[in-house]
């Protein structure tokens, strides 16, 4: 795609386009430029201005949210010696009781620290100087931009917000007072990004990147040249494009958040008149532009990566659709409407955050709301640029915003219109769908079904006890919960599985995460004494205790750039490097070292009380995605696999997850009451 001009096979259609349609909000044509992002995170957005130049026209400009960008730290390089001395500790369990094997991996570790290690670190200190992180060009393109399988359900993350309180209940069974409550809250967020007067976040009075906050709107996920193998993103002025696109039935809607003239955000009534006339315009009237069914564009989001670069390629050939999908891509964020839809249980509520229909979707957007017929929302995030913290605390604080409403106020001001409301109109993206296109819909439409049908989801969703009671125990609530995980798989298979935990590595520039290994020596000794009748109770709390306090240390080292699996990761890409054809060393073409990095358990936590669902895929197909929420009374869980590929159930690991909760707890309170006897 060709950003700094718009360039048209058809001069009389661009002709026409020119005189009939506006360019980001202006009825004048312009070229974009590229600019760099102001932080210097090697990115860069399109825009007709630089962003400096918006924001000396804002009185309430702060330049606060990125202000601390400067101090972050670089991402280390660990040292070898440590990394190969964690590794070793950590595929103990996997090897119990064969000590020939343990002396293979010792053997295997000192080979590679006597001849291939040393060079392989040494070119990535060399790598890594004048770089603020050093890994995250290799990251973000092999864990995400080349990754071929489709983003949904594989790589995608949501969030599935609580329903809004009785008090509430008018906004919250109304589909489009939720979705425009939804809109008006989201648009303030987006003011404090332009004012900057989002405080930059702080741990522990360290502060964390907010690299991720500079390109979470405006934004989106493009395919690449399909001869290369691999997308990139692209990101627009979030001062010049102020409008979203709706998604209702297939169809995508543009839909201005601020007036043309003053770029001050439009009113509850403003926003909602627009949607109402998406949903209930009849035969074009009250909607610019043509109404013609767009068939399904938004279904070749969900192809393969490399099958949607061929059929993006096909499509752009339209000067009208190129034009409609970069409508998509410069628009602040994507909502879906899904009022056909009435998703209750937390399941049914999951899957419609997770994946919908595959149709009234856009999954190359970095950031989508959905809002349901009976009112139920939630989020989705595209993962390549972005992890979870950042679009949590979007998402939290659209929650907190929405139950803090005066709904009777809220609900006059959405009913009361103002002196533009009339004349303010949805725009129709006009696609043209030839015969080649819908070869690719059809085709997207029928992979999608065949893909989520081998999906199984089971939401774990536990009320007896959350983090309060385990702080009352003296241990960390997420090491805790791994606990949970570790002893209900053992009980499930009678084994533990190699096991990974996103460790947050944004106290450094544009730290994204490490692994946390939460299968340890002290992990084995707790899942197998617990059911041992020769074990006292008092012993197998200690032995818990011991598990989440080793798991705990593990997670503080890895959010402290000192993991093993990112190094290892680096080292792999200096191979070849410096010179063509090397061998890989013997260490990495081990079975058990692959093994010991083979993500049969996938976990992660994402925590708000606003919440009622938070997940993604399992990264196996033989194996489990678990992604949990620890909250202040209770617990959540969302199960994800593939039977087919498995011979594995969620059915069976809610039971177990269950029955390990219960008994940990349980064995607590029974040692408590001993010991205060």
């Amino acid at each position: 795609m060709l950003h700094n001009s718009l360039v048209y096979t058809n001069k009389q259609t661009l002709k026409k386009l020119l005189m009939t349609r506006s360019f980001s909000g202006s009825m004048t044509y312009k070229v974009l430029n590229k600019f760099p992002m102001v932080t210097e995170n090697g990115e860069h957005y399109w825009a007709h201005q630089e962003n400096s130049i918006h924001q000396k026209s804002r009185p309430n400009f702060k330049g606060e949210t990125f202000h601390l960008q400067e101090k972050l730290p670089s991402l280390p390089v660990p040292e070898l010696n440590e990394t190969i001395a964690k590794y070793l500790q950590s595929v103990k369990p996997y090897i119990k009781g064969k000590p020939d094997e343990f002396s293979r991996q010792k053997f295997l570790c000192q080979d590679f620290l006597e001849n291939e290690g040393p060079v392989l670190q040494d070119r990535l200190l060399k790598y890594s100087k004048g770089k603020r992180n050093w890994m995250s060009t290799f990251w973000d393109n092999q864990a995400y931009l080349e990754y071929n399988d489709p983003v949904i359900p594989y790589v995608s993350y949501f969030f599935s917000h609580k329903p809004l309180p009785s008090t509430h209940a008018q906004i919250q069974n109304d589909p489009l007072l939720k979705a425009t409550a939804i809109v008006v809250t989201a648009t303030k967020f987006i003011e404090a990004i332009k004012d900057e007067s989002l405080p930059a976040e702080l741990a522990k009075g360290n502060p964390f990147c907010m690299n991720s906050f500079q390109l979470m709107f405006n934004s989106s996920r493009l395919p690449g040249d399909p001869a290369n193998n691999r997308d990139t993103n692209i990101f627009y002025s979030i001062y010049e494009n102020n409008f979203i696109v709706v998604a209702y039935k297939g169809n995508f809607y543009k839909i201005l958040t601020h007036d043309t003239e003053t770029k001050l955000p439009l009113t509850a009534n403003e926003i909602w008149q627009q949607m109402y006339s998406v949903v209930n315009g009849k035969q074009g009237q009250n909607v610019r532009g043509s109404q013609k069914q767009s068939s399904g564009i938004g279904a070749l989001t969900s192809l393969p990566r490399d099958r949607w670069r061929t059929a993006y390629a096909e499509v752009i050939k339209d000067p009208l659709s190129k034009e409609a999908l970069e409508t998509i891509h410069q628009s602040s964020f994507v909502l879906c409407l899904d009022l056909d839809k009435t998703p209750v249980t937390l399941e049914e509520k999951s899957r419609n955050c997770w994946h919908g229909d595959g149709v009234n979707r856009f999954f190359d957007k970095s950031v989508q709301f959905f809002v349901t017929g009976n009112g139920t929302s939630g989020f989705l995030g595209e993962h390549s640029k972005m992890d979870g913290t950042p679009t949590l605390f979007l998402n939290n604080y659209i929650c907190q915003e929405l139950n803090k409403l005066d709904p009777e106020a809220f609900i006059q001001e959405t009913r009361t219109p103002s002196d533009k409301s009339a004349n303010l109109q949805p725009e129709a993206l006009t696609f043209t769908v030839t015969p080649k296109v819908q070869e690719y819909i059809a085709s997207a439409k029928l992979q999608f079904n065949n893909v989520m049908k081998q999906q199984n989801l089971k939401v774990w969703h536990y009320n007896r006890y959350g983090k309060n009671f385990i702080k009352t125990q003296k241990m960390s609530p997420d090491a805790y919960l791994q606990q949970i995980i570790q002893l209900a798989i053992y009980k499930y298979l009678g084994k533990q599985l190699p096991t990974y935990e996103a460790a947050s590595t944004r106290k450094f520039f544009k730290g994204r995460t490490e692994t946390g290994r939460s299968v340890s020596e002290a992990s084995q000794k707790f899942v197998e004494s617990w059911d041992n009748p020769k074990v006292s109770n008092s012993e197998r709390v200690q032995l818990l205790r011991d598990s989440a306090a080793a798991h705990a240390t593990y997670l503080k080292m890895a959010s402290e750039g000192e993991g093993v699996d990112r190094h290892f990761f680096g080292l792999k890409n200096m191979i070849n490097a410096e010179q063509d054809n090397e061998t890989v060393p013997a260490l990495f073409r081990d079975p058990l070292f692959n093994y010991s990095s083979t993500w049969l358990i996938s976990t992660s936590q994402l925590t708000s009380e606003h919440f009622d669902g938070y997940g993604w895929s399992q990264v196996n197909d033989i194996g489990y995605g678990l992604a949990y929420m620890l909250n202040k009374e209770w617990l959540h869980i969302n199960i994800v696999n593939k039977p087919g590929y498995s011979g594995l159930t969620v059915d069976r690991l809610h039971h177990y997850l269950n029955v390990a909760a219960d008994e940990m707890a349980d064995a607590l309170i029974k040692d408590s009451t001993k010991a205060k006897l």
